[in-house]
């Protein structure tokens, strides 16, 4: 795979939080394959443990898996230029106040998919730590 198109990444933005609060995972995962085809590199969020698989949309469907009935999303902005991709997410993450993410996505033309969130964590979640489990701990 090659970078995907600058349509085919606005087109997956603009499905990405309607298909989640759905929770329709199928298409969740199949919007992802549209744009992610190659190997997932992930800092969510940066500052914390590397995540990373050889199938970026497997991995997203993971991460949907763990999250989905906890977590309620708005996509505030999306930006996409060059080989890269950003959004703002507004995110309700269980019972919490609204919080705001940013994500950025690069692609290499490989297909490679890099992806960089930052939302708040507190300080005594580090790089070598899996956010997820803190994250999942407040609300299971």
């Amino acid at each position: 795979m090659t970078i995907p198109t600058r349509r085919a990444r606005l087109e997956h933005a603009a499905k990405h939080c309607p298909l989640w609060n759905e929770g329709n995972r199928e298409a969740w995962v199949a919007s992802w394959r549209t744009i992610a085809t190659g190997a997932l590199f992930m800092n969510d969020p940066v500052g914390t443990e590397l995540k990373h698989g050889p199938d970026a949309a497997d991995y997203m469907g993971h991460t949907f898996d763990l999250f989905q009935r906890h977590l309620n999303m708005q996509m505030l902005h999306v930006k996409a230029n060059g080989p890269e991709m950003a959004w703002v997410i507004e995110s309700r993450f269980g019972q919490s106040a609204p919080a705001i993410s940013i994500e950025t996505f690069r692609w290499e033309p490989d297909g490679t998919l890099h992806v960089k969130t930052f939302y708040d964590m507190p300080s005594s979640v580090g790089e070598q730590d899996d956010p997820y489990r803190f994250l999942l701990a407040k609300v299971e």
